[in-house]
């Protein structure tokens, strides 16, 4: 797979912090399969290069991603997708308030391209039917 994807942008006028932009791009690839254990990430450099943003935020995001077990960095040779990097199991009450968290980014992040929730709800429903 070619990380990043060329559809990978960050969104700037989301609201939504561009080191956390690109910490779904990453878990949503390793929950997809698109990224397995051992697979290597671009490296800062050449992320924040694609991306347009601060070498920090990629930085940041990397931080992030290793203190959660998602990805792993050696010195001198880059980061990795951590062995058993999965989504983490959530307790009831704490998958009610991601769940809560995901459905507020994913409408402003709609709205902010012009889409209307029902689009949104159409496209769910009918990917829900292909499942």
């Amino acid at each position: 797979m070619d990380i990043p994807p060329d559809d990978w942008t960050i969104e700037f006028q989301s609201g939504i912090p561009a080191y956390k932009q690109i910490i779904h791009y990453i878990q949503a690839a390793i929950s997809l399969g698109q990224l397995s254990e051992g697979d290597q990430l671009p490296t800062m450099r050449a992320l924040h290069l694609k991306l347009n943003v601060n070498p920090n935020t990629v930085a940041k995001a990397y931080r992030e991603l290793e203190a959660a077990g998602m990805i792993a960095t050696t010195q001198g040779s880059g980061c990795f997708v951590a062995p058993a990097a999965q989504a983490p199991r959530l307790s009831a009450k704490a998958k009610q308030a991601k769940l809560r968290e995901l459905v507020a980014r994913f409408v402003a992040e709609a709205r902010s391209q012009g889409i209307h929730v029902d689009e949104l709800l159409h496209h769910i429903n009918t990917r829900k039917s292909h499942a």
